[in-house]
């Protein structure tokens, strides 16, 4: 054990860092475990300021005059409520309320077969009216494609110029100044503005 502890003052003496990084190191029964505890700086304490008893109690005695002026107030007046032009109304719409609500009609037997079949039919318009523009659109497309494959063997100067897009379709016409000319001895605010929020 005392050649062990000799060593670890060696190896101490080499090392002077870890005199830096622990504040204790101790062994255990074994001298294979070493335990090291960590070195905890404390900041040193602030000097407390004194403060008067006078400027205390002036505080305090501040403190109770405006609660107590508070309280009269509401003695006096009541609880003042906040007007009715600052009262966010209901979200819940007028509409949704159960009086508003009208009940389903009940329909016959004719009159609902009537509008099924009115609807598969709308149904079926429909479908047949999508199908057909669908295919003309194909078509316009694959004779564009066609015809700018053509273009392009021909000539790359002509492709390009097709390819271009044309603004001339969407004509666009301004009128008046670009931009807002500046007003004469104008001298603009930093920041500034007035709040008219009202306080209650």
């Amino acid at each position: 054990m005392a050649s062990t502890l000799l060593s670890l003052r060696n190896l101490l003496k080499e090392t002077p860092v870890a005199l830096k990084v622990c504040s204790y190191l101790h062994t255990q029964q074994t001298p294979l475990l070493f335990k090291a505890s960590q070195q905890l700086w404390a900041e040193p304490m602030k000097k407390k300021k004194k403060v008067d008893p006078g400027v205390i109690a002036a505080r305090e005695a501040k403190k109770i005059k405006r609660i107590e002026k508070e309280i009269k107030r509401l003695t006096r007046f009541g609880r003042i409520l906040k007007p009715v032009a600052e009262i966010e109304g209901v979200k819940k719409s007028v509409f949704d309320t159960k009086e508003r609500r009208r009940g389903s009609a009940v329909l016959s037997f004719d009159e609902s077969e009537h509008r099924a079949l009115l609807h598969k039919s709308w149904a079926r318009q429909q479908t047949r009216y999508w199908h057909e523009e669908y295919q003309l659109c194909a078509r316009l497309r694959a004779a564009q494609e066609e015809a700018l494959a053509e273009l392009r063997a021909e000539s790359e100067e002509l492709y390009q110029a097709a390819i271009k897009i044309d603004y001339s379709f969407v004509p666009t016409y301004f009128e008046g100044p670009k931009v807002t000319p500046p007003i004469k001895e104008h001298v603009a605010t930093d920041g500034e503005y007035v709040d008219t929020t009202r306080k209650y």
